[in-house]
């Protein structure tokens, strides 16, 4: 156990002062290597690292670490591969492993261990409304043999300075998020509105135009009108649909029923051209959500198109949902991974590689979810060759 109310040593003190002081003037960045600085001069080690943790993929990266040298920084690492890890993730607690050649959480760094001579490995979690969002992790090394109750104690208070700067830059992103696309959804539907007005006529002559000419060539003009008026009626739907507003009709709703339903559509619909297999896995355990159903099974039909789309022929497309604390998570996952450059603007508005299509599906999901409070998050296992979408909704 760690005594809290241990005095630490002056410089020690002053560490975590200067922190302090420069939390709110250094970009995110910046911070992180400041405190990888930080931490090593203080506690007199040779080897920090900072990684970022993503409990959905199960994944973490590698955000900053000292020394540059020894670190691929930006590499990603499943947690099936750090145990120690997925055991901080979990527990939600620091973690101390004393005897790092013979423990069976280290097993898969055991040649780095012998190559650096670690003595002693230190984890602290950076713990972000409840959840686990980035690792702290030093080695002692050379004549530091093991960490102290006062090394504990500074990490701690500071990993706790540290979480304060993830909720902060986390927050303010998603804040922005939420601004940009209520901006989004206002010019979206005084767009769509002004647009329609001359689109309609345009559409309903071209149609008259085309029935009536005679002329092959002239025909053809009037049917690539009819086509491209058509092409530009769906964006305007979909644009209509982006700034609708949302919870129209609120009521205690089945969750795995409206799964069931869209699944039902999509393959009846989509996949008849392809060799697809649909895996349904609801836990009997999800409760019933003040939710307007239509609305969620738009959202869901909104992905597993997406997720028919990346499937070129065959393949398989899994649907889970599982109760977890006090919300419910709906995995889509899909065979074939989603190429890095898409996977990073998947969730902008406007961003397609669809010809024709508006860029603004994804967007609606995630309007949509934001009015209940949840949220949508898209990993990519590039080594499982498969993307998955994760819906989060909340419940009381």
């Amino acid at each position: 156990m760690i005594d809290l109310h241990k005095r630490l040593d002056r410089e020690m003190l002053e560490a975590l002062v200067e922190v302090q002081e420069r939390i709110d003037k250094l970009e995110f960045d910046e911070m992180l290597e400041f405190l990888v600085n930080q931490i090593i001069k203080t506690l007199k080690i040779e080897r920090c690292s900072i990684f970022r943790v993503f409990p959905e993929s199960e994944k973490i990266r590698l955000v900053a670490g000292e020394p540059k040298d020894g670190h691929g920084l930006d590499m990603e690492f499943f947690f099936k591969d750090l145990e120690a890890i997925r055991e901080v993730v979990r527990s939600k607690s620091y973690l101390l492993i004393l005897e790092p050649r013979q423990d069976e959480r280290t097993k898969q760094s055991r040649e780095l261990i012998y190559y650096k001579g670690i003595n002693a490995i230190l984890f602290i979690p950076l713990v972000v409304e409840n959840e686990v969002a980035g690792v702290i992790v030093l080695d002692a090394t050379g004549e530091k043999k093991t960490f102290s109750q006062e090394d504990l104690y500074f990490c701690l208070t500071l990993s706790n300075l540290v979480s304060l700067l993830l909720e902060r830059d986390l927050v303010h992103q998603e804040r922005e998020e939420k601004k940009t696309l209520a901006i989004l959804g206002q010019v979206a539907a005084e767009a769509a509105h002004r647009m329609r007005n001359p689109l309609v006529p345009i559409g309903g002559f071209a149609r008259r135009l085309a029935k009536k000419i005679q002329e092959p060539e002239c025909r053809e003009y009037a049917e690539i009108i009819v086509r491209e008026t058509e092409r530009l009626e769906s964006i305007l739907e979909s644009l209509l649909r982006f700034s609708r507003q949302k919870k129209a009709k609120v009521v205690l709703s089945d969750l795995n029923e409206i799964i069931r339903e869209a699944e039902k559509i999509i393959v009846e619909d989509l996949i008849k051209e392809k060799q697809i297999r649909i895996e349904l896995k609801l836990s009997p355990e999800i409760p019933f959500l003040l939710v307007d159903s239509m609305e969620i099974r738009d959202v869901l039909l909104d992905i597993l198109r997406n997720a028919v789309e990346a499937i070129e022929k065959e393949g398989v497309i899994s649907i889970r949902s599982e109760k977890n604390e006090n919300q419910v998570k709906i995995f889509i996952s899909n065979t074939g991974c989603i190429d890095k450059e898409v996977i990073d603007h998947i969730l902008d508005p406007f961003f397609t590689t669809k010809p024709g299509s508006s860029g603004l599906g994804l967007a609606s999901v995630i309007r949509t979810l934001d009015a209940y409070g949840g949220e949508l998050k898209v990993t990519n296992d590039v080594q499982a060759r498969q993307a998955s979408f994760v819906i989060k909704l909340p419940f009381s």
